[in-house]
């Protein structure tokens, strides 16, 4: 008789001994990759964050398991894989496109604020065999249990038992979109992502920079504008106008192939066809008319154009249509890259979204002042050099107010100075050296977000579709041609579910861009008593939100 008992264990309660047992049962009844490619195991359910812009929809209302329920469920797992296999791991043995071996404690809850992760991570490992990824918008500063629990993780022997650690720094959520300042403050927030910085310094200095170690991403909102966008033939020349901005192909009676990502492991965006070249010219004025456009492009003087800017320009697709992408591609010196979406017969709304790495862009600036190019290391950098990054990307929202690119001008003092001077100020009273914030493995600027989720109201329209790739980087990232979902395939995801349920799915992680969702196989299991509630509407405070005050 199978006893369930965990490798510390000598014997259980005789209801801890049923739910054991019961939850093996029910996990006998799914097939065997639901072990072997598990990917999300998560212990708690729902984030008191909420992030505008949440991928998967995540409810304030949070659900968790203690380190019994903990104990009792992994212990099914355990049971559950022997009777396939008594080699470790017990748990994601065959999920070679991604991570063998790792499980992800998170999908729509923010597994930082968990006061068991350290059990979770301990019991992980021992029990079954795998490490433990974390990814975290932090939490208040001010709460002591979960500050000790993270110190726990730090060391030996949970701190080898990480497979990743990853910051998230986006302007969203409470603090940055609640209108309550005597509940939240931007000083708190960044009290708090330098609280998270330092104690995890020692997993850092043992590990390392890297997505798959110790790193920082940096997200940001989309700067969409909705415009007409006109389309036409100059003297057998193509021509592109939008707001102010006119893009004029360098040859003649050009003609487009349709794009997509040729290899989506590549993260400067590897593609299927050559670009083709186009003459960028600043407008004075935003262009109102097709006729107005025509006669902006007749009027140019052909032998000026010599001195002008040239671009790559791609053509790609997506489910509302064809769009134009201009320099999509991140360079040695940055990215400019610009996305054109005309009215097609599925999307009503034409206009265009800022790709443009502005934060990069200044870094690239800056690096170039010591003979370095963006991608490379810059160990000698000073706090005076990220201070003089911070000063040049101002200085580029002046010179774009200037040329009357006032989009631009406000996105970046609005969107991207917050974040980066908290960040930078952050990183420095953690003790962190000033070359982390130019080190591209452990300061990850990802760009703007991806539509998913709540997102879809940041693009205003250029899409009414959930989850549809807008950019190329969004192709490369959860397309249908060719992404890193489609090659990841499917994964099966086991959480703690609302009201007292366990949530079992199939993930088919190539469908996150389909009006469907992911998941191809759900199922509730129900009749078990296992979960603790946190009501963050309880007038004692939590502190599980970074930003909160005391």
């Amino acid at each position: 008789m199978e006893l369930y008992l965990l490798s510390d264990e000598v014997q259980i309660t005789d209801e801890d001994y049923q739910i054991r047992k019961d939850l093996t049962d029910e996990f006998l009844k799914l097939p065997i990759d639901f072990l072997s490619k598990m990917r999300h195991f998560q212990p708690q359910i729902g984030c008191p964050n909420m992030c505008s812009f949440c991928s998967k929809f995540s409810h304030k209302r949070i659900e968790y398991w203690n380190d019994k329920t903990l104990r009792n469920v992994i212990a099914s797992l355990k049971y559950t894989a022997f009777h396939y296999r008594r080699e470790k791991p017990l748990l994601v043995w065959d999920r070679n496109e991604h991570r063998t071996g790792v499980v992800f404690p998170y999908l729509d809850n923010d597994i930082g604020n968990y006061y068991y992760l350290d059990e979770y991570i301990y019991l992980m490992y021992k029990e079954l065999g795998v490490k433990t990824r974390i990814s975290t918008v932090s939490y208040s500063h001010f709460n002591r249990s979960l500050n000790l629990m993270h110190e726990r993780i730090n060391h030996e022997p949970l701190i080898d038992y990480l497979a990743g650690v990853r910051l998230s720094l986006a302007p969203y959520g409470r603090v940055w979109e609640c209108c309550s300042p005597e509940q939240y403050s931007m000083d708190e927030y960044c009290r708090d992502i330098s609280n998270f910085l330092k104690i995890y310094r020692p997993y850092y200095e043992k590990y390392g920079a890297g997505n798959r170690r110790m790193c920082v991403e940096i997200r940001y909102e989309p700067l969409v504008e909705n415009c007409p966008v006109y389309k036409f033939n100059c003297q057998n020349h193509f021509v592109l106008v939008c707001n102010n901005y006119m893009f004029y192909s360098v040859d003649e009676n050009i003609c487009f192939s349709v794009a997509n990502i040729k290899d989506e492991e590549i993260h400067s965006i590897e593609l299927t066809e050559e670009p083709v070249k186009f003459y960028q010219i600043d407008i004075s004025s935003s262009c109102t008319s097709m006729k107005v456009a025509k006669q902006l492009a007749e009027d140019l003087c052909f032998d000026d154009l010599i001195y002008k800017n040239i671009v790559d320009v791609y053509l790609f697709e997506n489910s509302d249509g064809i769009y134009y992408a201009i320099n999509p591609k991140l360079t040695p010196i940055g990215n400019y890259g610009l996305n054109i979406y005309p009215h097609t017969n599925r999307r009503n709304i034409s206009g265009y979204i800022v790709t443009e790495r502005f934060l990069l862009n200044a870094m690239a600036e800056q690096k170039q002042k010591y003979g370095l190019s963006l991608r490379d290391k810059f160990s000698t950098a000073s706090w005076d050099d990220v201070k003089e990054t911070i000063c040049i990307c101002k200085m580029n929202a002046q010179k774009y107010l200037v040329k009357g690119k006032l989009e631009k001008a406000t996105y970046i003092m609005k969107n991207v100075i917050p974040i980066i001077e908290i960040y930078s100020k952050a990183l420095k009273d953690a003790n962190y050296e000033p070359s982390c914030f130019f080190d591209r493995e452990f300061t990850i600027d990802t760009g703007i977000i991806c539509n998913l989720g709540r997102a879809l109201s940041k693009f205003k329209g250029i899409t009414k579709n959930f989850n549809e790739p807008l950019t190329p980087n969004h192709e490369r990232n959860y397309g249908k041609y060719r992404s890193m979902m489609k090659k990841e395939n499917y994964a099966w995801r086991l959480s703690c579910g609302f009201d007292d349920t366990l949530l079992v799915e199939k993930l088919d992680l190539f469908n996150t861009a389909s009006i469907n969702g992911q998941a191809s196989f759900r199922q509730v299991i129900e009749g078990f008593s296992l979960n603790q509630k946190i009501n963050y509407e309880e007038k004692t405070k939590n502190y599980l939100v970074p930003g909160e005050r005391r």
